[in-house]
């Protein structure tokens, strides 16, 4: 089939699908449906997380005071410490596991309707010239909940465009502890309104990020991908959507829980030793380029082994003020933007080293950190000239 019956076959699609068809076709609302579950599960899912944070660290307190009393003081820091086990559960089981769900059951609801590949088809050239589809996008949304199953979900992918996605992924995709994390320092700095602009600077450096390292070959081969007739839109599927749901949370209990032990045990053991403190202050006297003070260098170390790291490293105890001296919005959102993005969190390497190979994820950080480095100093001294 040529590409000008393919091109006919879907606009007579989009003719016989009905309004709504018709409707997701364009741009602007198919991108606006596909960002809904970030906006829910940031809003609705991360409220519901607040409400019950204290009532679950409550109940927490006793077994905590307890493992303090009882075990000997390196173990205590890797259950009760500032990064143990115990502490940290209740942003596991609140912040990540009700994002993930949200982001399931609409993105499921989605994949059965068939509204996915109207969203997909939509936005596709929109983002073929940067190299990636317009499925692509749909699992870098999909990593806003959690970027294990995103990350997972590119098996799909083509062997040429795989690497391409999971990059995207792992640089643009702000997963349900950076995104919290990152709007509770907004708050905090009493400038909320970044919020908005770091989604803005976060979608476009990933566009030049994805664009600049993507082989011409595979942006070539994007331009046709979808000229194809879609199937119309049907009733969803309760059972499909169960199973996808299933799968999601699967993925997340099997895969990412047990490397969130790891992690914790792997944090409090440094933070225990010294090597935190040590990392920081061979950052801070880096933080300088960046138009930062030296202490926000243990944020950049925290966010690049956890993303909840950016506020622990930023925020006092009780999460409402600033601990370190950041007096502009430049420096505000250089610090989260360099915290946030410089390198992959722990749990993100490691899946993609199991799914890519350790080769690929090494070089992935490297690259990683080159660009996020360059982005984050454009961000610091175009903000210092208008500061």
């Amino acid at each position: 089939m040529q590409p000008e019956d393919n091109k006919q076959a879907y606009n007579e699609t989009r003719q016989t699908g009905g309004f709504l068809a018709r409707l997701v076709g364009f741009p602007i609302v198919a991108a606006a449906l596909l960002f809904l579950p970030a906006v829910i599960g940031v809003t609705q899912a991360n409220r519901f997380a607040d409400w019950l944070y204290d009532p679950l660290d409550g109940a927490l307190f006793p077994l905590r005071d307890w493992l303090g009393a009882v075990l000997p003081e390196f173990l205590e820091s890797l259950f009760v410490g500032e990064y143990g086990l115990v502490s940290m559960f209740p942003f596991l089981l609140l912040y990540a596991a009700p994002t993930i769900i949200v982001f399931s059951v609409i993105l499921a609801i989605y994949l059965s309707t068939g509204l996915l590949d109207h969203f997909s088809r939509a936005l596709h050239p929109l983002l073929r010239p940067v190299g990636l589809s317009g499925r692509d996008l749909v699992r870098v949304v999909m990593g806003f909940g959690c970027n294990v199953p995103a990350v997972i979900e590119t098996r799909s992918c083509s062997s040429c465009s795989r690497g391409t996605c999971v990059s995207a992924i792992s640089f643009g995709s702000a997963c349900s502890y950076q995104l919290p994390a990152t709007l509770a320092v907004f708050a905090a700095a009493d400038m909320a309104w970044l919020g908005l602009v770091y989604i803005i600077v976060l979608a476009g450096s990933t566009l030049i990020y994805t664009w600049a390292h993507t082989p011409k070959a595979l942006k070539l081969a994007r331009k046709n991908a979808f000229d194809t007739a879609l199937p119309p839109l049907r009733k969803p599927s309760w059972r499909q959507i169960m199973r996808e749901i299933w799968d999601n949370i699967y993925q997340f209990v099997v895969i990412a829980f047990p490397i969130f032990i790891v992690i914790c045990f792997a944090a409090a053991s440094l933070a225990y030793f010294g090597v935190l403190d040590t990392i920081a202050r061979l950052l801070a006297p880096l933080m300088a380029l960046f138009a930062l003070p030296g202490e926000a260098a243990t944020a950049i170390a925290l966010g690049s082994v956890r993303k909840d790291g950016i506020a622990v490293g930023l925020l006092d105890d009780d999460w409402g003020t600033l601990k370190v001296a950041l007096e502009s919005p430049a420096q505000v959102l250089t610090a989260v933007y360099l915290a946030g993005v410089l390198l992959p969190c722990i749990v993100t390497l490691v899946t993609i080293a199991r799914e890519m190979k350790w080769g690929f994820a090494l070089k992935l950080c490297l690259r990683q950190a080159a660009w996020a480095s360059g982005f984050a100093l454009l961000i610091a001294w175009i903000g210092k000239l208008f500061s």
